[in-house]
């Protein structure tokens, strides 16, 4: 079994995740949920924001997102 069919997605996809989870890290220690609750929810819908801007920016059409593939057809009307 080779990363590639584990790891599902480009390296860039990855690397969002590397970023994130530090910053997210340091804000959880620091008790920035607590203490700044507005600036707090500020910084993860910036996070938010920067991954799902970084994946549409970068994704091409026909790149594999999922383990199993999607049916383009509708479900039969049983």
């Amino acid at each position: 079994m080779k990363l590639s069919d584990i790891f599902i997605g480009r390296p860039v996809y990855w690397a969002i995740w590397g970023v994130i989870i530090p910053i997210l890290t340091v804000l959880g220690v620091t008790h920035q949920h607590v203490r700044e609750f507005v600036p707090f929810q500020f910084a993860v819908l910036g996070l938010a924001a920067f991954a799902v801007g970084t994946i549409v920016y970068c994704y091409k059409p026909g790149e594999r997102i999922t383990r199993e593939p999607l049916d383009d057809e509708p479900p039969s009307g049983e």
